[in-house]
């Protein structure tokens, strides 16, 4: 089973970055003036639905870590503690997918704000632990980095989301002026952060990646 859990945690990382350099090339396209809003919008859209990706390999990668550290003896938890991982990974999967096929803005705006809420909790329960399991020494020391990789993933998620919500309300605008050159220019500038925290995911993710594979 330790290859299984291997190759599942492997295909989660490789959804999770892959599918998210498309939407941070959308998000790059989408600033394109040259282009009609009409096609910038279609763009940020697909965007958005490539989103859906990275965002559900998110909801699955503690459980997967959990079940392929467990399996290759690295860190003891018993089966419960497990299946608890999964049915609450599985909990979130189902929330964030209701809100991405509901055509109902008010649920797709309940299951975002959960989710958030969600990723939230995550940035501090598994940084926190990092820490302590850093600190304890209760697993290998590569572990213990992987964990606060993981957590610092979480946060720049966080932030992330916080940061993307202007720049959202910035192109909603533009719908209704597409030339104006103050609000693309606006739009640009809150984007700036945004593509920030997203190379930060990157980073983070590869260096939690290396950290597995060069153990």
């Amino acid at each position: 089973m330790e290859a299984f859990w291997l190759y599942l945690h492997i295909l989660l990382l490789v959804f999770w970055v892959g599918t998210d350099i498309g939407v941070f090339i959308a998000a790059k396209w989408s600033e394109k003036t040259s282009l009609s809003i009409e096609t910038r919008q279609t763009v940020l859209q697909l965007g958005m639905v490539l989103d859906r990706l990275p965002r559900s390999a998110l909801t699955l990668i503690i459980p997967s870590g959990c079940q392929l550290a467990v399996s290759s003896q690295w860190m003891a938890l018993p089966d419960s503690a497990l299946l608890g991982m999964w049915l609450a990974s599985g909990v979130w999967l189902a929330i964030l997918w209701r809100g991405f096929l509901s055509t109902d803005a008010n649920v797709q705006e309940q299951s975002a704000k959960i989710n958030w809420v969600l990723n939230l909790v995550l940035a501090v329960c598994v940084s926190g632990a990092g820490v302590y399991l850093f600190a304890e020494r209760v697993i290998p020391d590569w572990l213990a980095l992987k964990i606060l990789a993981v957590g610092a993933i979480f946060t720049a998620g966080v932030l992330l989301d916080l940061l993307f919500k202007p720049a959202v309300d910035i192109f909603s605008a533009l719908a209704d002026a597409p030339d104006d050159a103050e609000l693309n220019t606006a739009y640009s500038r809150a984007l700036s952060p945004v593509y920030i925290a997203v190379l930060a995911i990157y980073a983070f993710a590869l260096t939690a990646a290396a950290l597995g594979v060069f153990q």
